[in-house]
């Protein structure tokens, strides 16, 4: 069930309207109605006054019974990483050109 749901469902069993929730929470009525039809997404610190107003824990909202349960991802076999490398190997830095310039002068005479 979706969040506004949950919270309209959670509004209902304790007998209220939404105007006792919007006295409840300090929240406007339009602002609940549109989070009840889930066209607002309300923010996490909303739903923890929408949540304490109405006497239930987060996790109330938080479930999702029509979604079933991820079934964990199956990990590969472990294998070395150059095997499962998709990238080539890295080739030995070649010298650039100032570099091969310093290479070729004469070290001065040493006093």
């Amino acid at each position: 069930m979706s969040l506004g749901k949950e919270i309209k469902k959670a509004r209902i069993d304790k007998g209220w309207k939404q105007q006792d929730l919007q006295a409840a929470t300090g929240l406007s009525q339009k602002y609940l109605s549109a989070v009840e039809l889930d066209k607002a997404q309300p923010s996490f610190d909303v739903v923890v006054r929408i949540a304490r107003a109405l006497a239930v824990s987060l996790d109330t909202f938080a479930k999702d019974e029509d979604a079933p349960a991820p079934e964990p991802k199956a990990r590969p076999a472990s294998t070395p990483a150059a095997v499962t490398s998709k990238t080539p190997p890295r080739k030995a830095a070649q010298p650039t050109r100032a570099t091969a310039r310093r290479a070729t002068r004469k070290a001065a005479p040493v006093a």
